[in-house]
């Protein structure tokens, strides 16, 4: 049997379809002659009488019919191939794994990820709410496609981005006595109540090293692992406390107090990624929008915090 070419093919099935040459030509956009001409190199091929010719119009034969039938089939896997690589162009198909520390994921994270669903439809997004620590280790098992993460990572399974620089602010519940400071010092929380973070986070270390140094005793009978419980217990009237600056500035509407604090404690958001295979459009849509919409937050901060640009 004479090869076969795809063109071929392609003319077959569009005869088939419009039941004329000059139909077929105006689907493949070629001309008439040229539509004759595959259509009789396609027939010469298989060596099966495929139409039966009365006067413009082509007849099909029941051999024609069956072989229309499997050409088809595989039509409509080259279309629907077709139409998946569109989707994915147009990030209208696709899966975009996230995982986050609860700083971010219990406010900010929900009103971000709605934004980017919003703009990209049938995108199907997970975001799942863990330690900074979990966070690294499951991108770099690369579980998920993005983590965001306030530690320092160094594995080679894991590229790392500073996705912002703060510095912790002490929190006070509503009508608290410092209210009207413009900055809160260790001196200043002398006796108070404290509510700390876990001994998970590295940060409470920070926290209790700046209150030694300075000889100030606090009341220590409360922690939580999370910074979002924290605010809670605060502005319940219960204890201060020191806690990172976009959950503090989340309660902030409901009264409670947000005031820089000195001696600088810092504290950095990361973005992470599994550094063994390539980020995917979608991950580098949504970091950027998640730049873009942490920056409207530092601007409107006062300085408590600044997104780092790659």
């Amino acid at each position: 049997m004479a090869k076969l070419s795809f063109r071929q093919v392609e003319a077959f099935r569009a005869v088939m379809i419009a039941g004329t040459t000059t139909g077929a030509a105006e689907i493949l956009y070629i001309s008439q002659p040229a539509v004759s001409r595959l259509l009789t190199d396609f027939e010469e091929a298989v060596k099966v009488p495929l139409f039966v010719r009365h006067k413009k119009r082509l007849t099909p034969t029941p051999e024609a019919l069956i072989l229309f039938e499997e050409v088809e089939k595989s039509f409509v896997g080259i279309e629907k191939l077709a139409r998946t690589a569109e989707e994915l162009r147009s990030f209208h198909r696709g899966t975009l794994r996230i995982v986050s520390m609860p700083a971010l994921a219990q406010g900010f994270m929900p009103q971000v990820v709605h934004d980017f669903m919003r703009d990209h439809k049938g995108v199907a997004v997970t975001l799942q709410v863990r330690s900074s620590q979990q966070v690294a280790d499951w991108i770099s098992t690369q579980h998920f496609d993005i983590g965001i993460s306030a530690i320092s990572v160094s594995d080679p399974a894991i590229e790392v981005q500073t996705l912002s620089k703060s510095r912790l602010v002490c929190i006070l519940p509503p009508g608290h006595p410092l209210k009207d400071k413009d900055c809160i010092f260790p001196e200043d929380l002398q006796g108070e109540m404290f509510v700390s973070l876990g001994t998970e986070q590295s940060v409470r270390y920070k926290v209790d090293e700046v209150f030694e140094k300075a000889q100030v005793s606090r009341q220590l009978t409360f922690d939580t692992q999370v910074s979002h419980v924290a605010c809670s217990f605060v502005l319940a009237g219960t204890g201060v406390s020191l806690v990172d600056p976009m959950t503090a500035l989340q309660f902030a509407p409901q009264g409670l107090i947000v005031k820089r604090f000195e001696p600088d404690i810092n504290f950095t958001y990361n973005i992470i990624y599994p550094a063994t295979r390539s980020k995917s459009q979608l991950a580098v849509e949504f970091t950027e929008l998640l730049r873009s919409e942490l920056t409207k937050a530092a601007d409107s901060s006062n300085g408590l915090f600044a997104v780092v640009m790659p």
